[in-house]
C-alpha cells in the first residue's frame, strides 16, 4: 500500500485516532505531538503493512508502541537525573582563589613582556597574535622547534617575573 492510500485511508478515521491518542496521555498538546511521531512513523513504515489486514488496528498499534516507547524514555531520563543530583551542601562550599588571577593590570604585563630578551618576545607576541608555530618559523627564519622552543622560555621566564 503506498504512503497516499494510507493516507487517505486514515485520514477519515482522525477523530478516532485522536481521542485514543488523548486517552493515553491524558493532555491536548501531548496527544498531537504523539498523533504526529505516529504518523510519521505510519508514513516511513507503509510497506511493513499488509494489504487486506485491519488498518484502523494497525495504526492504534503505531500509536500505543510509540506512547509506551516514549514513556519508558521519559522514566529513564527521570531515573538518570535523580541518580545525578547534586548534594545538599554543594553550595556552601567555600570558594578557592583561582591561581591564574593576577593583581597586574595590562600596563605591567606589557611592561615585562617588554623585558624579555628580543628573540623570546617576538616570537611570543607572535604566538600571542594568533600566528601558528609553522608561521613563527618562517617569519623568524627558524625551524619549528625552535619557534616552539622560544614561546615555551617565554611563558616560562614571564611566570617567573609574575611570581616575584
Amino acid at each position: 500500500m503506498t504512503p497516499h492510500e494510507i493516507n487517505r485511508l486514515s485520514h477519515r478515521f482522525y477523530p478516532e485516532y485522536r481521542a485514543f491518542a488523548l486517552n493515553l496521555t491524558r493532555d491536548e498538546e501531548s496527544a498531537a505531538d504523539l498523533l504526529q511521531e505516529a504518523i510519521y512513523l505510519v508514513l516511513k513504515n507503509h510497506e511493513r503493512f499488509t494489504k487486506g489486514t485491519n488498518l484502523q488496528a494497525w495504526i492504534k498499534t503505531i500509536i500505543r508502541n510509540t506512547f509506551i516507547s516514549g514513556y519508558r524514555k521519559n522514566k529513564r531520563r527521570q531515573e538518570i537525573a535523580e541518580e545525578n543530583l547534586m548534594p545538599d551542601d554543594w553550595m556552601n562550599k567555600t570558594t578557592a582563589d583561582n591561581p591564574a588571577e593576577s593583581s597586574l593590570g595590562a600596563e605591567e604585563i606589557m611592561g615585562r613582556i617588554e623585558e624579555l630578551p628580543e628573540i623570546y618576545r617576538r616570537s611570543f607576541l607572535l604566538h600571542y597574535n594568533g600566528l601558528k608555530y609553522k608561521d613563527i618559523a618562517a617569519i623568524t627564519d627558524v625551524p619549528i622547534g625552535t619557534a616552539k622552543s622560544r614561546v615555551w622560555t617565554a611563558r616560562n621566564m614571564l611566570r617567573e617575573m609574575v611570581s616575584r
